[in-house]
């Protein structure tokens, strides 16, 4: 239980950090270095406007300075973070050393997940700088869950379901001239195949074009986008890989058990 509550926390701090890192990542400036600003009028932000949530709240979702509107992407990123890094400490309950060292790499992956997904929703990109450590990591944790088994077969299952669903993607890039997906899709669903191996894999993907197909469809009726018009894929595809990381063995279990194949 203090886990959870350690790693809500956490979440919701790191939930801050992710805001700042899509904008600067956005703009170009330096995630490490200098202050954190106002996007609109560039006034230095003092410590109490970046208590998260609390600070959009006070302030009615407007900056103190300029009093331009705050973007709803920031707290709603902090509560959403929050609530995934504690629901991961929740379901995978880390007993010792190495059940921390997993649950660190995931939350590592996670962070970088939430960024990637808030990018490509914004501005239908999902940068290299943040999907090549993102793959780094995601293979680190591959070999961190296979190693202690001292068999290499246990790496077999996610680097199969890697190449298969990256080079599926690679295809489709290809025939569609890049339309249908582009490169980032290519290396998420790379990373996807590393964490979540071949069953989990085909999970996800499952999900990511049932759920985009539906949404897609609802926009279109609500006329907020044309049939021509593209919506990022990213997003899809990072909500199913959470929860097929979290959730995916008892979903298959069911699944299969439900077709009298379990």
């Amino acid at each position: 239980m203090l886990i959870t509550i350690y790693c809500t926390i956490l979440g919701l701090l790191i939930g801050s950090a992710i805001n700042a890192i899509v904008w600067r990542l956005y703009v170009g400036r330096s995630w490490v270095k200098g202050r954190s600003m106002c996007p609109d009028c560039e006034h230095t932000l003092s410590g109490k406007d970046l208590i998260p949530v609390f600070s959009w709240l006070w302030l009615r979702g407007r900056c103190r300075y300029c009093r331009k509107r705050i973007h709803w992407q920031y707290p709603l990123v902090e509560v959403l973070t929050a609530a995934l890094f504690g629901l991961s400490a929740f379901v995978m309950q880390p007993q010792g050393w190495l059940g921390g060292l997993h649950l660190g790499l995931w939350l590592v992956i996670l962070t970088m997940l939430i960024i990637l997904a808030v990018y490509d929703a914004r501005w239908m990109i999902l940068p290299d700088k943040i999907m090549f450590p993102a793959v780094i990591v995601g293979l680190v944790y591959a070999l961190a869950i296979a190693l202690p088994q001292q068999s290499w077969s246990a790496l077999q299952g996610p680097i199969l379901a890697a190449v298969l669903a990256g080079g599926a993607f690679f295809s489709i890039a290809a025939v569609s001239g890049g339309k249908a997906m582009g490169g980032g899709d290519i290396k998420l669903v790379f990373l996807m195949g590393l964490l979540l191996g071949l069953k989990g894999t085909a999970l996800a993907l499952l999900l990511a074009f049932n759920v985009a197909a539906i949404v897609g469809i609802g926009l279109i009726l609500a006329h907020r986008k044309r049939r021509k018009d593209y919506i990022p894929f990213g997003p899809f595809l990072i909500g199913a890989t959470i929860v097929a990381f979290l959730y995916g063995r008892p979903i298959v279990e069911w699944y299969l058990r439900v077709n009298g194949l379990y």
